[in-house]
């Protein structure tokens, strides 16, 4: 039987009754909050939350500029931009990842450390962004890839642009090479908009010579274009029309004669050698050569291992910017310093002296390079036939600081402002440097007179590079304190020539190291065979060798007199400095030829056909570019195609 309830019970009316208010007050303090909530999203807020929405729905996508073009100083291409077939995967639309990228295996070798680096680049960058699965296709990957897409979820072909290197390994250590961002690149950034863009896919940046100096030049400006995306992030539509489109980065403008240069590596070809031509009146290096060289082009698509390896481990050293770090003892090219030095403290260019092959000095002999010496000879014929007993003899008495200053005065001992790393100075050697060399030695921190007979023919503590070598022959041939450069112009903006007051020497002792210079090429000297036959390109040399391994006399005792039987690596450097005209300076050029035994019948002959391909072209009496020009030029080729 049910319970009866008493309804007429005062006290639980109560009860019930206090409830009922308090349930309706809850539920109506709940309706008013609600309500005025609603009020505040839809009308209060209304502009806010709708600026918002539009936000999720619409979203800006980085458009990657075009690297600025590197040209000579005759507007050939050194550095450029060509199609890039790729291949991208948007994660999002995959699925499987790892299916996917088996599948194109089949089509595309995909290496662990490619999926490795894939996998790594979606945790860094999320599922909706794409990340680059393989660049620099052939056209016959890329069709085939297009034709398998319907197979491939997640995939998309894409036509890029990647740098690219037209004259090779002979722009290779002018110009450098890019190469992959790294996460290093990336915190080096200075805004979020930098580092956005250097994570688009397949962006490289400089990672040697003029490509990384002017890194910042060269990389452009992004654009921007809205794109609509749903609720997954996926995009639904682009409005190209509304895009902010990117700006190209700047042209660089250079020195360089492309023409030339590619001469110059052809001359030097098979060689570990170096090469360096000046416009000795603007300071513009019309030639920056060195062999063997790589090419900028395998770094840009991903240097193979091996090839590397194989460049680390070559004796001809060519990944050596051998013109501006190769360090050299000058050999007798250094004479040209020796006779100003000389004439600087007293010696006049008609004293003699008596050369018999060798000299006595300090216990020991020092001898000429021609064993049966040179008989007597003044500053003249001493550097005409390079006599080294002459100078000897004006080393006994000279001070060696200042033939270190005259060194610095002509240009050794410096590195200049080029736009490429790695530039090294060199020795000049001095009382100071010692010093400062051996600080831990302090029995060997006194300079002693016999060091200055080896340094004062280019030899013991003094070493140089190409690039000093030629800045030293421009001096000594202009009086003028030359100086170097390689960038013309950064977009329109042309730089001015360094400017080149006279050197602080006497003029008059410029004049005895020319008429030597001439004898040494045109009367018979020691590189009578590298003379040219052009009356108006009258060349004036001279000769060096620096010495890298001396035959002793157990050497001797076997039968070891020809440097030639040595091997490779210790056989002398062969060097050779010139310029031309000689009645009316214009160009000048150093040649070294590692190991090649003797200037005058290696790095001469070379010089000569370097300089003959100057002559015919004389870069100086034809019209550069116009650099204010160079956009005009780019519109017209864009609408060309």
């Amino acid at each position: 039987m049910a319970p009866v309830i008493n309804t007429h019970d005062p006290e639980r009316q109560e009860t019930v009754s206090r409830r009922t208010v308090l349930f309706g007050g809850a539920v109506g303090t709940l309706f008013l909050c609600i309500s005025g909530r609603l009020y505040q999203l839809q009308i209060a807020d209304h502009e806010k939350y709708l600026d918002l929405a539009q936000e999720n729905q619409f979203n800006r996508r980085i458009l990657t500029p075009l690297r600025g073009e590197i040209i000579d100083r005759f507007g050939n291409v050194l550095a450029s931009n060509r199609k890039n077939f790729r291949i991208l995967l948007i994660p999002e639309q995959a699925r499987d990842i790892e299916a996917t990228l088996n599948k194109i295996s089949d089509i595309v070798p995909v290496g662990d450390k490619t999926r490795a680096r894939i996998l790594r680049e979606i945790r860094r960058r999320g599922a909706f962004t794409p990340v680059e699965i393989e660049d620099n296709l052939s056209w016959g990957d890329f069709s085939r890839v297009n034709y398998e897409l319907p197979h491939l979820p997640g995939v998309l072909p894409d036509v890029g642009e990647t740098r690219d290197y037209p004259l090779g390994p002979a722009s290779a250590f002018v110009i450098g090479y890019v190469g992959a961002i790294t996460e290093s690149d990336l915190a080096q950034q200075e805004t979020d908009a930098d580092r956005t863009l250097l994570r688009q896919p397949g962006f490289k940046v400089g990672r040697e010579g003029l490509e990384r100096t002017y890194e910042k030049e060269l990389r452009g400006q992004a654009g921007r274009m809205n794109v609509k995306i749903n609720a997954h992030g996926r995009v639904i539509e682009e409005f190209a029309d509304e895009a902010t489109p990117p700006v190209q980065g700047k042209t660089l403008t250079l020195t360089i004669d492309a023409e030339l240069q590619e001469a110059a590596m052809k001359e030097l070809e098979g060689e570990s050698a170096a090469a360096v031509v000046m416009d000795i009146v603007t300071g513009d290096i019309l030639v920056l050569a060195s062999t063997p060289a790589f090419n900028p082009n395998d770094f840009n698509v991903g240097i193979d291992p091996a090839l590397w390896k194989e460049f680390n481990e070559s004796p001809y050293k060519p990944l050596l910017n051998k013109p501006l770090s190769g360090v050299y003892p000058p050999g007798s090219t250094f004479k040209i310093v020796s006779a100003i030095a000389a004439q600087r403290a007293g010696f006049k260019p008609s004293e003699t002296a008596h050369c018999s092959g060798k000299l006595w000095y300090g216990q020991r002999y020092f001898h000429c390079w021609k064993r049966g010496g040179h008989g007597t000879v003044d500053m003249k014929g001493a550097i005409k036939h390079s006599c080294d007993v002459y100078f000897y003899e004006i080393a006994k008495q000279i001070d060696v600081d200042i033939i270190a200053d005259t060194a610095r005065k002509l240009g050794l001992g410096e590195a200049y402002e080029l736009g490429v790393s790695g530039q090294k100075r060199g020795v000049v050697p001095d009382r100071a440097w010692k010093r400062q060399y051996f600080a831990g030695e302090p029995e060997n921190r006194s300079w002693f007179q016999g060091e200055t007979l080896s340094v004062i023919i280019g030899q013991g503590y003094v070493t140089s590079t190409p690039l000093q070598l030629c800045v030293m022959t421009a001096r000594a041939a202009t009086g003028r304190a030359v100086r170097p450069r390689l960038v013309r112009a950064v977009g329109d903006l042309v730089l001015p020539a360094p400017n080149a007051p006279p050197i602080d020497l006497d003029p008059e002792h410029f004049k005895i190291v020319h008429e030597g210079m001439n004898a040494v090429t045109n009367e018979w000297g020691t590189a009578a065979r590298s003379r040219l036959e052009d009356p108006n390109w009258q060349l004036a040399g001279k000769t060096g060798t620096s010495q890298v391994y001396q035959i002793t006399a157990e050497d001797r005792a076997r039968g070891l007199t020809d440097p030639e039987e040595l091997p490779w690596e210790r056989r002398d450097h062969a060097l050779f400095v010139c310029y031309m005209p000689y009645e009316n300076p214009r160009y000048a050029c150093s040649v070294v030829v590692e190991h090649g035994i003797g200037g005058a019948r290696m790095a001469g002959p070379k010089a000569r056909e370097i300089m003959r391909a100057v002559a015919k072209k004389d870069p100086a009496s034809r019209p550069t570019v116009d650099p204010s020009s160079l956009a005009q030029i780019r519109g017209r080729n864009l609408r060309e195609g």
